[in-house]
């Protein structure tokens, strides 16, 4: 199944890095549940934690799916983060590249 096409003119230089960078999200959203965001691995340098604190101990992480249950995510990814939103639903949860592989 395609999952990822990459067109550019002939004109323009291509970036092995990002094409490594597709495949390995690619890879780890197949086979971990989890998403990549934009800027994956180099995302999250500062991200906020609560009551005005900031951290950087996300940087590099990635988002569970939201097909991830609560149960299946304290048991699979614990220590995972759950990201604060206006709607107060838990859907925006960082693991920690660490507790990925």
């Amino acid at each position: 199944k395609l999952m990822l096409t990459l067109n550019s003119p002939a004109c323009v230089g291509r970036n092995t890095d990002e094409i490594v960078r597709c495949v390995k999200a690619l890879q780890l959203s197949y086979e971990k549940s989890i998403a990549t965001p934009a800027n994956w691995p180099n995302n999250h340098a500062d991200i906020p934690i609560g009551d005005g604190e900031r951290t950087t101990e996300y940087k590099g992480s990635v988002f569970l799916l939201p097909t991830v249950s609560k149960e299946d995510a304290d048991t699979n990814y614990p220590g995972y983060h759950t990201c604060e939103v206006p709607s107060d639903i838990p859907y925006l949860r960082l693991v920690k590249q660490e507790h990925v592989k």
